[in-house]
């Protein structure tokens, strides 16, 4: 049987790694995700900090509020914060390999099938809502919030590279933990895991960025969550309906502009 394109690449990524599990599963999956977040993540930064152009402007979800261009002095705790944080991947990963070396879990080197991977992916998608919803409403506690989750919200009008902008405990409790517990939890192939990795940090620069873009996720939702605090919780609102911590967005317009953009016709101008 011909070998897939996807298999010979993954074939080619181990090679780079040596065949070494734990460099592949370590430092291969702290690559993945830190490129992932400086890449996208980066751009939005420079706009962020030089002051975005005109025309993205009307893409800007909290309109009212001035937020553009960050200071220099914003710049640098941004860089230390997210970028400690982001090095926190690298002993979480480490953990993961070890905790299933203990479990005896097999790591094959051929690649899942198309519906397998679907349905892992699926899985880890219901998986992140689930433990997002729970850590993230815990870290609303009163006796959370003030030490730990209270740095995530000095943004009120968020801003993409500060998704990650969080005390350590919460980006490892909150961030990458629900993340990552489908994939422990399904024993799956660490190729699935990057795939869902980069998706999801894709997504959560974009739903931080301020601006409700064409053709990429909505930021409403989440942005809602950082402009009342005590609402929204989860990742696509699933836990949020079954709790009823959606109310108030559902009777706002924000909720009417919850979608996804398919032409360069600003949200506002759809749903005044």
């Amino acid at each position: 049987m011909e070998i897939s394109w996807f298999q010979r690449q993954w074939d080619a990524v181990s090679d780079f790694w040596g065949g070494d599990e734990f460099s592949i599963h370590v430092y291969g999956t702290f690559g993945v995700t830190a490129l992932a977040y400086w890449g996208l993540g980066g751009i939005f930064l420079i706009l962020d900090y030089l002051g975005p152009p005109p025309f993205l402007m009307r893409y800007k979800v909290q309109e009212n509020v001035k937020t553009y261009p960050i200071s220099r002095e914003q710049l640098v705790d941004l860089l230390k914060v997210v970028g400690f944080n982001q090095l926190l991947i690298l002993p979480f990963a480490a953990v993961k390999y070890w905790w299933e070396e203990w479990r005896g879990v097999v790591r094959p080197q051929e690649l899942p099938s198309l519906t397998s991977a679907i349905l892992h992916l699926a899985v880890f998608a219901l998986a992140t809502e689930v433990f997002f919803y729970y850590s993230h409403r815990l870290l609303h506690h009163p006796l959370i919030y003030k030490s730990i989750h209270k740095k995530h919200h000095t943004w009120i009008s968020p801003i993409a590279f500060a998704a990650a902008y969080c005390h350590p405990v919460e980006h490892i409790v909150s961030n990458v933990f629900p993340l990552a517990v489908g994939a422990l939890l399904l024993n799956s192939h660490i190729a699935l895991l990057w795939v869902y990795a980069v998706i999801g940090t894709f997504e959560t620069l974009t739903v931080h960025s301020g601006f409700h873009l064409p053709f990429l996720k909505s930021p409403e939702f989440h942005d809602f969550h950082h402009l009342k605090f005590n609402y929204n919780y989860g990742v696509v609102g699933l836990m949020d309906w079954i709790h009823g911590t959606d109310s108030l967005f559902r009777t706002s317009k924000q909720f009417l502009r919850d979608k996804r953009l398919w032409s360069m016709t600003p949200i506002k101008a759809v749903v005044p």
